[in-house]
């Protein structure tokens, strides 16, 4: 699950897994998640994606992330 602790060791190291101190690292698949949402939402944001498939990220968000908070965190993050 894509939480905020997440988002913020995301944020801390600006998207780089490996500058994570091992005993603080989550799981890979999650981060990979992060990155992925953040390409999805950015090419939804410039347009690159039709109405369909940003109705499917939106559901994709809604399944792996926490609450609607984390969501909303995601959909401004800059990375």
């Amino acid at each position: 699950m894509i939480t905020h602790d997440l988002l913020d060791a995301y944020e801390s190291v600006k998207g780089d897994y490996e500058k994570l101190p091992w005993g603080k690292r989550p799981s890979e698949e999650l981060w990979e998640a992060v990155d992925g949402f953040l390409l999805e939402l950015h090419l939804i944001q410039y347009g690159y994606a039709d109405d369909g498939y940003a109705r499917h990220i939106e559901r994709e968000l809604k399944k792996r992330c926490a609450d609607a908070s984390v969501i909303d965190r995601l959909k401004v993050m800059p990375y």
